[in-house]
């Protein structure tokens, strides 16, 4: 009569997570849609107001079709246009400024980098493709940073 090759009470099957410690559970991502951010800062500008025939009743938790919807508008609209309009103009036009005056910076860095000589393949491919006439003028042999 033959054992099975291991025991299920084997002390080192006893604690796996041990060996194995598990990984902490990872966070959600936050639902970063522009619908919910705007329904959210518009949603206290929205109130349910139950009509006057309900005083004596107890409050429910399902709302009468009599009930009125008070919006106040000039809020709403003032939240609609920061949002869809005023932001949007505003990233524009920082980050067109940003990238205006940082590109000179930008050109002196990439000189101070040096370009590596055309490879092998590079050159392959270019007179390869040449040959097929998809190209104007000779095959390029190197390429140079002027």
């Amino acid at each position: 009569m033959s054992h099975p090759p291991f025991v299920a009470h084997d002390p080192k099957h006893a604690a796996p997570e041990q060996d194995h410690p598990r990984r902490t559970a990872l966070t959600t991502v936050p639902d970063l849609r522009f619908e919910y951010g705007f329904l959210r800062s518009v949603r206290p500008y929205f109130r349910l107001r139950p009509d006057s025939k309900g005083k004596g009743k107890e409050k429910e938790t399902v709302t009468d079709s009599s009930d009125t919807l008070e919006i106040q508008w000039r809020d709403v609209a003032w939240v609609t246009t920061r949002d869809q309009v005023l932001s949007p103009l505003l990233q524009g036009a920082l980050w067109a400024i940003a990238g205006y005056f940082l590109t000179p910076f930008v050109g002196r860095a990439r000189s101070f980098v040096p370009t590596p000589p055309e490879g092998g393949f590079t050159k392959w491919l270019r007179s390869w493709v040449h040959s097929f006439g998809a190209t104007s003028g000779p095959p390029a042999r190197s390429y140079a940073r002027p």
